[in-house]
């Protein structure tokens, strides 16, 4: 085991003591800095952050900034989920703090609705999985997409519903969203349709993290040289693109 895997597994059995897990992770992060650690860099001066999160599903399960935004109170801004049962989810999970607002709805090239496919976890008929939480993570208005990471006998627990799709202007609109500080898409594949519906050199994030990892490789490539033009800097990060912009 090298050093830094030796203090994430400190870091990991001290989160119950939070002095202590807060100096393990920032030792970790030395050795390996993490889109976490980036995103609390980027935005060390600023004294209001305003997120703009696409994709939101229940803000919490394997995403990299939501111990971030729930513990610092200087973020606030707009958390996007489409599918009702997750929405319910982002609301119970961010409505305490009092500084997000939900929005639910797809952003999509187009406004209208749609059938959006997901992993219902009550109807799997007693099949046994040890951890189900990143089921949530594949919901997508493609079924094959949700289709492909289950095994046969999970086919049946994948349901619709019937969705409101929003296009990135009328999602601003709607919202009176004058600025972006932190851009976070993650949705499964379509995440280029969406990013490249904003205007860079107009509404400018300081960050800009996108999943690449479900992206064709064209839409992968055609992201990140995108926002290279738009003058980011674009650092493949885990399953993301971190674009921070430059100055």
């Amino acid at each position: 085991m090298d050093f830094a895997a030796l203090i994430l597994r400190i870091s990991k059995v001290t989160e119950r003591f939070p002095r202590f897990h807060k100096i393990a992770r920032r030792t970790y992060c030395v050795f390996r800095p993490g889109i976490r650690f980036q995103t609390e860099a980027a935005f060390k001066d600023y004294e209001d952050i305003f997120v703009l999160k696409i994709g939101a599903n229940d803000g919490i399960t394997n995403d990299p900034l939501a111990t971030l935004l729930v513990a610092d109170a200087r973020y606030h801004g707009l958390l996007v989920e489409p599918i009702p049962m997750y929405a319910a989810m982002l609301r119970a999970n961010f409505g305490k703090c009092g500084r997000f607002a939900i929005e639910q709805a797809a952003v999509a090239a187009s406004s209208g609705t749609a059938n959006m496919y997901y992993v219902d976890e009550n109807a799997l008929n007693g099949i046994e999985i040890a951890n189900s939480d990143w089921l949530r993570s594949v919901a997508s208005l493609d079924k094959l997409h949700v289709i492909k990471h289950l095994s046969p006998e999970m086919h049946s627990a994948v349901k619709e519903a019937s969705v409101e799709c929003l296009t990135v202007d009328a999602l601003l609109s709607r919202n009176n969203v004058q600025k972006v500080d932190l851009l976070h898409i993650d949705c499964e594949g379509f995440d280029y349709v969406i990013l490249r519906q904003f205007d860079f050199s107009t509404l400018r994030p300081r960050v800009v993290l996108f999943e690449q990892k479900h992206l064709t490789a064209q839409d992968r490539q055609a992201s990140k040289i995108m926002m290279e033009l738009a003058g980011y800097k674009v650092e493949e990060m885990e399953t993301d693109f971190f674009c921070l912009a430059k100055p």
